[in-house]
């Protein structure tokens, strides 16, 4: 994921995600804190799950139409014991990538998305955490390459985003999809919006009084790396081809600087924790079933407040600059 602190130093790793059409009334009240159970987890499907994951769950359903958003949340340094069990469930080629990181802190979330992902693809196919295997699109998105006679993994798809103190990762079955949290108290990068931005939304946010900028500064970007994402183009979509309109509470607008392109991407945004904004764009509307989990430890169902979602229709063509 490109942080803003990234686009500061001029490095580019864009992705995206997409719109929703869900009022965002439907939401429900936000978590305060995201501490785990310590007993029996209640599933929303009426299963009952042990706080340890070492030994195996049975499969989670994954109807069509519904997305599930796993949080993760972590500090900067893990249980040694725990970490030992991670590494075996890593390919050579994932641990030699872990030990690249500089910072300890960066190598234990390195390995904690890895197992997150591994882990909770099983919670959907009968395979091994240890053996997945995944292949690199034509822009460097990551896909599941596994055998096709394993009838639950067909359409089964996903993706990550990390930030200080949390990973998400969105899960579905034949949805086009892109997920992009941001830790909000860190600086929002101001500079960075008449440069990257649509002038439709440098306009908006710089009407905004200074004290709220920072917030639509963090409200654009997840929307922005979400949509990037989904389209799975990296930064072949400029950032300012397309734009989102914010001005109405709880609503979402987008618009394509292309008159001609498809601008049916449902898009959502949650806040899971104060201090996390997250962003989901989807190909289609969906239900999402959020699960707060710690991998090979415990889950849960949690509920999440939407604080934004796409209006019914996109807005019209962006105008020119």
């Amino acid at each position: 994921m490109r942080s803003p602190e990234k686009i500061r130093r001029g490095e580019s790793d864009g992705r995206a995600i997409n719109e929703r059409t869900r009022n965002p009334a439907q939401g429900v009240a936000i978590i305060a804190d995201l501490r785990f159970v310590q007993t029996f987890a209640k599933q929303d499907y009426g299963e009952a799950l042990p706080p340890t994951m070492h030994r195996p769950a049975p499969l989670l359903p994954l109807p069509a139409g519904d997305i599930h958003l796993w949080l993760c949340p972590h500090g900067d340094s893990g249980d040694p014991a725990l970490d030992a069990s991670y590494r075996a469930l890593l390919t050579p080629q994932e641990l030699q990538q872990k030990d690249r990181f500089h910072f300890p802190r960066d190598r234990h979330r390195y390995l904690l998305t890895r197992v997150l992902v591994r882990t909770i693809l099983s919670r959907y196919a009968p395979i091994e955490a240890q053996n997945w295997r995944f292949a690199n699109g034509p822009f460097g998105r990551p896909r599941i390459d596994v055998s096709p006679d394993i009838e639950e993994a067909h359409g089964l798809d996903f993706n990550l985003s990390h930030t200080a103190g949390l990973i998400v990762l969105a899960i579905a079955r034949n949805i086009e999809l892109g997920v992009d949290v941001e830790n909000i108290r860190r600086p929002a990068v101001l500079e960075a919006v008449d440069h990257f931005f649509a002038p439709a939304e440098a306009k908006s946010l710089g009407a905004l009084p200074a004290a709220l900028q920072p917030h639509r500064f963090f409200e654009l970007w997840t929307l922005k790396e979400s949509y990037i994402k989904a389209r799975g183009m990296g930064l072949q979509i400029p950032l300012d081809s397309f734009a989102f309109a914010l001005d109405n509470a709880g609503d979402i607008g987008f618009s394509l600087a292309d008159p001609h392109g498809n601008a049916a991407w449902h898009f959502q945004q949650l806040q899971p924790t104060p201090d996390h904004l997250v962003a989901l764009c989807t190909s289609t509307d969906a239900r999402i079933v959020c699960r707060e989990t710690s991998p090979l430890q415990c889950e849960r169902v949690v509920q999440v407040r939407t604080t934004r979602a796409s209006r019914i229709s996109p807005l019209s063509p962006i105008p020119p600059s």
